[in-house]
This record gives structure tokens, C-alpha cells and sequence, in this order.
């Protein structure tokens, strides 16, 4: 199963220390409308919930990095059950995008659009969520995965494109090194199995 120990080395290399840019000002923002800037990517608004009042820039730039990785733990590695996902690269994906995205869930509408699974697209991720992730090749969900986020950030174009894609890049695939499912996943859509295993030659 995926440990939150080694998804946090990954995070901490995404996100930098304290800064207000005005290019993200929501997330720079407190209740009272006052910009006090985020911190090893904690925003204004989680601080905020964390903290219970409004974050001054004093709080924002003093917050501890013992507390960034308890919210980053509780708020969004518990909040997606990455802790079950049996893929760490996986988790490792689905968790940053939603740290990194304002806690947007890609993963179910790549399952439904993909993968051809039968759920409502929001952003929460039950048991039954997990058990679909699991039960699908972990290699082809995580390109799949990427090529969703890739995707997301290149409608939202701006100032922070090349960052946001920079950060992807970052996210490899390794295979899990335990005995291998002896159950075989079915593919909907072979063809893009096909070209994905394939790729290097599809690409010439």
C-alpha cells in the first residue's frame, strides 16, 4: 500500500517556502480579504480552517513546516484514503494534483472516461473509488493520469504553465515490487493500450 512518508520527499520538492504572488490571489487570501501569502504550499483559506481565524502574513510566514506536513497528511493524503491505494506513483499523483489544484479529484473522471467505470464524477474518493484504482493497470492509469493533468493545466494557461508542467514531469512511474495480482484487468478502450505500450514506436 502507498505510505504517506514517502509521497511527503515529493511534495517537499514541489513546493518552495513563503511567497504572495498575485498571480494567486485565491490562494493568497484570507476570509477578510487581506493577501498574507502561502506557505510550502499551504494556502490562506487551509491555514485558516487549520487555525480557526483568519491567517495574518505573520502566521503565514512563521508557520512551522511540522504543521504544513500535518495539514498536507490530514487535509489531503487522509481526504483522498491514499493509505489504500496499492500504488505509490499512483498516489503520489493523485494526491499532488490535489494539493496542487484546490482539492480538484481528476481521478474519477479518468476512470469513467478511460477506464469505462459506471461512477458520478466528484471530488470524493470512497471505497469503492479505491477498489476501482486497484483494480485497474496501475502503468496506464498513472500515463492516463498524467495526460489528464497535463491536459487541466494547459486550459488554465497563464503565468504559471510552465511550473505547473515542470512539477508534473517530475512524476514517474516504478512498478510495485510485490507479487504480481493474478487477476487480470479488462481494458475498454484497447486501442489506447495499444499506443500507450507502444508509444515509442507510434511516436517515429
Amino acid at each position: 500500500m502507498a505510505n504517506f512518508n514517502l509521497f511527503l520527499p515529493e511534495l517537499l520538492k514541489a513546493e518552495g517556502g513563503y511567497q504572495n504572488k498575485i498571480s494567486d490571489r485565491k490562494g493568497n487570501t484570507n476570509s477578510l480579504g487581506q493577501m498574507v501569502g502561502t506557505k510550502y504550499g499551504i494556502s490562506a483559506p487551509v491555514y485558516e480552517a487549520y487555525i480557526k481565524r483568519p491567517p495574518t502574513v505573520s502566521d503565514m510566514k512563521n508557520m512551522p513546516l511540522s504543521t504544513a506536513v500535518l495539514i498536507a497528511k490530514k487535509y489531503y493524503w487522509d481526504a483522498c484514503n491514499a493509505d489504500e491505494i496499492e500504488n505509490q506513483s499512483v498516489a503520489n499523483l493523485i494526491v499532488d494534483h490535489y494539493f496542487n489544484s484546490g482539492k480538484r479529484m481528476f481521478v474519477k473522471q479518468v476512470l469513467k472516461e478511460r477506464f469505462g467505470a459506471k461512477i458520478k464524477v466528484d471530488s470524493k474518493i470512497s471505497r469503492d473509488t479505491i477498489a476501482l484504482i486497484n483494480a485497474s493497470n496501475p502503468e496506464f492509469l498513472h500515463y492516463e493520469l498524467k495526460k489528464s493533468r497535463e491536459r487541466y493545466y494547459r486550459s488554465l494557461g497563464g503565468v504559471n504553465l510552465k511550473g505547473w508542467l515542470n512539477r508534473l514531469s517530475r512524476f514517474v512511474f516504478e512498478k510495485k515490487k510485490t507479487k504480481p495480482n493474478p487477476t487480470k484487468p479488462s481494458y475498454s478502450y484497447a486501442w489506447d493500450w495499444l499506443v500507450f505500450k507502444n508509444k515509442n514506436a507510434f511516436q517515429k
